[in-house]
């Protein structure tokens, strides 16, 4: 019981430690740089209540509704709240957001100085679909993982936080994306196990597992960033960064990197505690085992997890990358091409060093955790 009331106040501790610091930090460490002036844009919250006139047709290849709407629309929210107001929604193949009495959007209101409002519809309402299905998940995490379950959304919660309120501020204030994203990384780990599994030898031993397999995935990146001459000025939004660099002092060559570790870390995470609590299973279940014994079981645990964890890791890679090569078949693009292209091989880096994080973890948990073991007997 005292164990248990000790890491509470560890967790809490580091969460509070957390919290304080970026709140320090937003107040005196934050660059400011807007690349546009949107002061007078307004998004705010409307129902459709009646639709006037359309002027549609259906385009049966593409299965959209292409043309206009005049709609009148109860303002939810704004300094119109309460009111009508009418809207002319455009629906075009890029733009298709057609409405019916009742639909609730997303109204752009642009309120310039001493001159009328012009709005715009910008998108459906997500607002209730979107945290409607966000509840159904926490609701069946709870009810299958229990107080576990509690626990891991707690500590989603916080690895959430860390991304959103350090990493992204501090990064584009000037910070090292390196630095930071591996203590976020790091913090990440410690508060999500002691969450889940208490202060123990266990817990430790994955914290320390994980913290390898980030530290080779982010050596396997250093080494093909140089040789592939890959980096933040590689991507797409590299006008972008430069013009965020020119005011904040962005380190836009090593930014990859910190979304490499970000997407990989909870793979990581997963295969250093399943190892470890593996392990303490089998040795639970027969203390005769030696460390050598221990860490071939271990290894061979580790094989089957390599072969699931990386499959997982490079598909959601190619998934995310997925509408964008098929743009690039429509431009009939090349196999040396495609290949040598920045984006593909951006694509690349980030799931082969993501997976190599995988695979390093696997020898480190089991070594750790055999030698933990071993010094028990």
């Amino acid at each position: 019981m005292k164990e248990k009331i000790n890491n509470h106040y560890i967790v809490f501790g580091i969460i509070i430690l957390t919290v304080f610091l970026t709140m320090i930090f937003q107040r005196t460490g934050i660059k400011e740089y807007a690349r546009f002036n949107t002061d007078t844009l307004h998004y705010e919250k409307g129902i459709v209540v009646e639709v006037s006139a359309e002027n549609l047709e259906y385009n049966k290849d593409l299965k959209l509704k292409l043309g206009t709407q005049d709609l009148k629309v109860r303002m939810l929210e704004g300094e119109e709240r309460g009111k009508e107001i009418t809207v002319t929604n455009y629906l075009t193949t890029t733009h298709s957001v057609y409405a019916k009495v009742n639909t609730r959007l997303i109204i752009n209101a642009d309120r310039p100085e001493n001159t009328e409002v012009y709005y715009t519809v910008y998108n459906y309402d997500r607002t209730y679909p979107t945290v409607g299905c966000i509840m159904i998940l926490l609701l069946v995490i709870i009810a299958i993982g229990r107080g576990k379950g509690i626990k891991a959304i707690a500590g989603l919660g916080y690895s959430l936080y860390l991304v959103v309120c350090l990493l992204l501020p501090t990064v584009f204030s000037g910070y090292s994306p390196i630095g930071m994203s591996v203590a976020c990384a790091v913090l990440s780990t410690a508060v999500t196990l002691l969450l889940l599994n208490g202060q123990s030898k266990k817990t430790f031993a994955a914290i320390l597992a994980t913290t390898i397999g980030v530290f080779f995935s982010l050596l396997l990146f250093l080494l093909m960033s140089s040789m592939t001459h890959i980096d933040g000025f590689s991507t797409e939004e590299a006008e972008g960064l430069i013009m965020i660099q020119e005011s904040t002092g962005l380190q836009i060559k090593d930014v990859l990197f910190a979304g490499v570790l970000i997407s990989s870390l909870g793979a990581i995470m997963d295969v250093g505690m399943s190892i470890v609590s593996a392990l303490y299973e089998v040795y639970n279940h027969n203390t005769n085992l030696g460390v050598k014994e221990l860490f071939q079981s271990g290894i061979e645990i580790g094989k089957d997890m390599i072969g699931t964890m990386t499959n997982t890791l490079i598909l959601a890679f190619a998934g995310s990358a997925f509408v964008t090569l098929l743009v690039f078949v429509s431009y009939q693009v090349q196999a040396n091409q495609l290949f040598n292209s920045n984006y593909l091989s951006i694509e690349i880096a980030q799931g082969v060093c993501g997976t190599f994080g995988i695979v390093a973890t696997v020898p480190a948990a089991a070594l750790i955790a055999a030698m933990t073991l071993g010094k028990k007997r």
